[in-house]
């Protein structure tokens, strides 16, 4: 799976991971979650509420800004 962005390919990974283990975690969909390696292992947890809010809003800046930028044809 993957998406492309003016021409470049950008690969994307999917994980499956059994809803037993979804529910016993407390994550629902849509929750923005967060990856370390340690030790040769992939640990994903649940992104800090903060943290997230954080990004989504300078996120939204940057589309903000090219949104502008577009329209005055630069």
């Amino acid at each position: 799976m993957s998406r492309k962005y003016k021409g470049k390919e950008y690969p994307k990974w999917m994980i499956t991971v059994p809803p037993k283990q979804i529910k016993e975690l407390g994550w629902v969909e849509g929750e923005s979650l967060e990856s370390d390696v340690m030790s040769q292992e992939l640990i994903i947890r649940k992104e800090n509420s903060e943290k997230a809010e954080k990004r989504k809003e300078a996120t939204k800046r940057v589309w903000e800004t090219k949104r502008r930028t577009r329209g005055q044809g630069l």
